[in-house]
């Protein structure tokens, strides 16, 4: 009887060992502009209470909207901004506008089309600096495009981003130097020597100032790479299992035939947070996603599993997130 005891607290204690933790999930109640019919959010970040996204619309074209928004958590509400770097006559200073945080807290914005950096004033406006992360006469080790992604300022003038060679070409992570005007690679990012385009190596970067590391995720595969600023490897996290079809690349939509693994990260000075989902597209009305986090030397801290849909996250603090479901805003305490 003694050991049956025995065997069934440890059976019980490994139980708890992987049981996933649980979280509050609560609607945010919109105040001040209403939303529009979004078809994607494709960006959000939070600094301090203030929460950007960028967002296209319904047969909006391919143009991508960016607003901001000030977080009540003690009241679990959201007002919301116009759109930003709208000009009179209802111009945009910007088509695809790209938020990130300078090195002294201030919002500025990239064109991901183009890369001219703005800064912002009076909350909404647009302002040109005369910068452009960069153009014509930038030193680049190889021809890129001008779309960047994931851009982070490390210090004045200074920046890592996700570049791309032209037409399907590598990706690579990044940094630029504008005193210089010059564009050098840290690393290029590809889950492996057989898939060399973007496409499949798809994903998501994010990069701390505080320990000068970078995180990669990818899409559609079930890894997360920590490396430093160099480009060398840290750690390398698994969260699922391989489940890319190499064939589908052909098809158009060739994401609605995979599996979808990390859909979005975010991190606050200590720790990285994964929204991943282990599912496919058509299954996310069926099926909830898990939040992992991890800690920037690459170990696996917690994970939650979520009781709603979610395609995007920013961390608002160590605790808790601002997660978009495809129709609401909502405040995740973990």
């Amino acid at each position: 009887m003694k050991i049956f005891l025995i065997m069934a607290l440890s059976l019980f204690l490994t139980g708890c060992a992987h049981a996933q933790s649980t979280t509050s999930m609560v609607k945010l109640k919109i105040s001040g502009e209403s939303l529009p019919a979004i078809r994607h959010v494709t960006d959000m970040k939070v600094s301090g209470d203030t929460l950007l996204f960028v967002f296209e619309c319904e047969n909006g074209y391919g143009q991508r909207f960016l607003r901001r928004a000030i977080i009540d958590s003690a009241n679990n509400t959201i007002n919301i901004s116009p759109d930003m770097g709208k000009r009179e006559g209802g111009y945009y200073a910007s088509y695809m506008p790209y938020p990130f945080i300078s090195d002294n807290g201030a919002i500025h914005v990239v064109g991901q089309d183009d890369c001219e950096i703005f800064t912002v004033e009076n909350d909404t406006a647009f302002v040109r600096t005369r910068q452009y992360l960069m153009n014509s006469n930038t030193t680049v080790p190889f021809p890129l495009s001008q779309y960047v992604q994931d851009v982070y300022m490390t210090k004045h003038d200074r920046y890592i981003l996700i570049g791309r060679e032209p037409n399907g070409g590598r990706q690579y992570a990044m940094t630029a130097d504008l005193t210089t005007s010059k564009i050098d690679t840290i690393r290029q990012i590809n889950i492996s020597p057989e898939l060399q385009s973007w496409i499949p190596n798809a994903g998501k970067m994010i990069y701390s100032n505080k320990y000068k590391r970078l995180c990669f995720a990818y899409l559609l595969h079930p890894l997360i790479e920590i490396l430093d600023i160099d480009g060398n490897l840290i750690k390398s996290l698994r969260l699922g299992n391989d489940t890319f079809k190499p064939e589908t690349l052909d098809e158009a939509d060739f994401e609605n035939f995979n599996v979808l693994h990390t859909v979005d990260l975010t991190f606050t000075s200590n720790y990285i947070y994964a929204l991943y989902w282990g599912f496919k597209y058509a299954e996310a009305s069926s099926t909830t996603p898990t939040v992992y986090i991890i800690s920037w030397d690459g170990k696996i801290i917690e994970h939650y599993k979520l009781s709603t849909i979610l395609y995007r996250i920013a961390a608002f603090d160590d605790s808790s997130l601002i997660g978009w479901s495809g129709k609401d805003f909502y405040l995740i305490q973990l």
